[in-house]
């Protein structure tokens, strides 16, 4: 049976947004760099493409123990004596502390976030503790060890969040931003959808095809915007080296239908995948038919390169200057764990910020 590749870059349906990708690494070379959520799937592209650097140092991190070990012996084929793998949750600041102690990171890609939609909206404590409370933690821990850069991926889900994980994600770009306005060339990316992502439509999608299923579709009208995984790690590597408080994006303007990136999947079948049915299910909570990138307040601006965009907060200010309390309160609810508040609280927060 035929292997169905999810990241193969022609479902785009266009070409790839990626410049100059060996300049991007090599003004990484000689640094120290830890990764946060290493072994998630932007991590392990990430980590895969940072480990063949020549004269960087490389820490990689994840709470997850197996997905950590299989990180591990992945890249044991490209180079077994390069990367140092550290088992921790970034949720305990003591360990986090410990870790920036002993890495001395350079430049930090913090990755590590919860991000199923339908999840957030079930575990609002966990999701917010961890990618709300815990990045102000690690931004914080960044400072004082004097981390140069620190590169924090949000998503297009962060713009008028229907769901708890895209408010979260909302939360934590204004943090960076407001961690920036103090001197540090700390910066932030908004991700669309990542071809080869685990836990994906297309993922699902796939495992369907190849079991001669129908194809479960939430609406036949809902779109994405998609990126390659190259294009992803190339953002990253812009976003390490891109001005102090800076939000970029890659200049993607078409949106995808769902039901076309199930055609152009299915096609990789050839005739055999050309008898699909479909059956619409309807959207779960959190979601939406149309993703968005830009907020009310925003407008984007030219990038570093071409190929990407700078997207502008013209709200920017008034929003630095709420971040810290609104987060003070979602963390006094954690702690509090009544769920349906804490929900409550953390959309309200992330819809004053848009």
């Amino acid at each position: 049976m035929t292997a169905l590749r999810t990241d193969d870059p022609a479902l785009l349906g266009r070409p790839e947004l990626v410049h100059d990708f060996e300049a991007a690494l090599e003004a990484l070379a000689g640094q120290s760099v830890l990764v946060t959520g290493a072994a998630g799937s932007i991590g392990r592209m990430l980590a895969r493409t940072l480990i063949a650097t020549p004269g960087l140092r490389l820490t990689l991190l994840d709470h997850h123990e197996h997905s950590l070990f299989e990180l591990q012996r992945s890249l044991s084929e490209v180079d077994p004596c390069r990367g140092r793998f550290v088992l921790a949750d970034v949720r305990d600041t003591a360990r986090m502390a410990r870790v920036l102690r002993a890495s001395r990171p350079d430049v930090i890609f913090h990755l590590a976030a919860y991000k199923h939609v339908h999840f957030g909206e079930q575990f609002p404590e966990e999701t917010v503790r961890v990618n709300v409370v815990a990045t102000r933690e690690l931004l914080r821990l960044a400072a004082e060890a004097g981390v140069a850069r620190f590169v924090y991926p949000s998503s297009d889900k962060a713009v008028n969040p229907p769901s708890l994980y895209g408010a979260t994600k909302r939360l934590s770009e204004v943090l960076v931003y407001a961690a920036a306005r103090h001197g540090h060339a700390w910066a932030a990316l908004r991700y669309m959808n990542v071809l080869g992502t685990r836990g994906s439509v297309l993922e699902t999608f796939a495992a369907q095809l190849e079991a001669g299923q129908p194809l479960t579709v939430t609406d036949a009208a809902m779109t994405r915007y998609w990126i390659s995984q190259r294009e992803a790690i190339w953002l990253a590597l812009q976003a390490a080296q891109t001005e102090a408080g800076s939000l970029l994006m890659l200049d993607v303007r078409e949106e995808v239908p769902v039901v076309e990136m199930a055609s152009r999947l299915a096609g990789q079948l050839g005739a055999r995948g050309a008898a699909y049915p479909m059956v619409f299910t309807g959207a779960r909570p959190g979601e939406r038919l149309r993703e968005q990138v830009l907020g009310p307040h925003e407008h984007l601006a030219p990038g570093p390169v071409p190929g990407v965009v700078r997207v502008v907060d013209e709200r920017r200010e008034q929003h630095e200057a709420r971040v810290e309390a609104l987060v003070d309160e979602l963390a006094a609810l954690c702690d509090a764990g009544s769920a349906d508040e804490l929900r409550a609280a953390t959309m309200r927060a992330a819809h004053a910020l848009q």
